[in-house]
């Protein structure tokens, strides 16, 4: 299975790819997988992680051009998602956002998404009647349209479509045409609603019509919601530089972002009143929890 990840730009996400492969290895043997690292900037990389890391160099105006004439960020996702499927034919892909941490060997996942099942990070809710201004404008738009997403041929959204993460995506070889339509309906989509999950909500539609949708979560997590993250993740580093890739593999397995955000998830998913209850009765929102 090839496992791809797009990091660019500052150095923080290039540190939050590095850290995914660190738990990643913590799980996984050499060549278990292939893990190819879509970048501008190689030599960061080889500086920590094993040298059987494929890299695939991108340039600024590459990135801008993925982003296309909507200048939509997610849509560089789908980008790397056609281009791996042209340069590693006959792969099956899992595509992981560089905020993840390894649960767990995941390589059981390949014989899944080669049997047709369709693979994302988790479950988020459903579209209508959803309180997230995400969510609303979404299905706005789509009463407004017949439940319909008028590209060629149409896509019809059922109206107990559920919302899925896509963090994580895995997909095989036979979904190229997927991957297409993903981006036919995303740059349609967005030109209409500037939304950050367009294409999170295309790869949902498409991939819920193959099949019912495989969470990845339980075994790989996505820490969305903790960019507080980022820092540990730069200071880890910065303290074990020049150490071994094996001791930073050992070490990492004490920096757990599920763990350390676990009160700050929580504390998002409250609503108004439990909120500030949890203010008023322990004198905070939420704090990070070191063990």
């Amino acid at each position: 299975m090839t496992i791809l990840f797009f990091a660019h730009g500052g150095e923080v996400f290039l540190n939050e790819v590095t850290f995914a492969v660190l738990s990643y290895y913590q799980h996984h043997q050499t060549n278990e997988n292939k893990i190819v690292i879509y970048t501008d900037n190689v030599a960061h990389f080889q500086q920590v992680l094993p040298p059987e890391i494929t890299y695939v160099s991108v340039t600024p105006a590459q990135v801008k051009q993925w982003r296309g004439t909507i200048d939509f960020v997610h849509r560089v996702k789908i980008e790397v998602l056609r281009d791996a499927m042209q340069r590693f034919p006959n792969e099956t892909f899992l595509y992981l956002d560089s905020d993840v941490y390894f649960k767990q060997n995941i390589t059981f996942l390949e014989e899944k998404i080669q049997r047709g099942t369709p693979v994302m990070s988790l479950q988020e809710g459903s579209i209508f009647g959803s309180h997230l201004r995400h969510f609303k404008a979404l299905a706005s738009y789509l009463r407004e349209h017949q439940n319909t997403i008028d590209i060629d041929p149409p896509i019809v959204v059922s109206p107990q479509q559920k919302m899925y993460n896509a963090g994580i995506i895995g997909l095989s070889a036979n979904d190229k045409p997927i991957v297409e339509q993903a981006l036919a309906f995303t740059d349609f989509l967005h030109s209409f609603i500037n939304n950050h999950v367009t294409e999170q909500f295309a790869f949902t539609v498409l991939l819920s019509q193959k099949g019912t949708i495989y969470e990845a979560e339980p075994h790989i997590h996505h820490y969305w919601y903790f960019k507080e993250f980022r820092e540990i993740i730069t200071q880890f580093l910065e303290k074990n530089k020049g150490k071994s890739f094996e001791t930073l593999v050992a070490l990492s397995t004490k920096v757990n972002p599920e763990c350390m955000g676990a009160e700050k998830l929580a504390y998002k998913r409250m609503n108004f009143w439990q909120k500030l209850w949890q203010k008023m009765t322990k004198g905070r929102k939420w704090k990070i929890i070191y063990e």
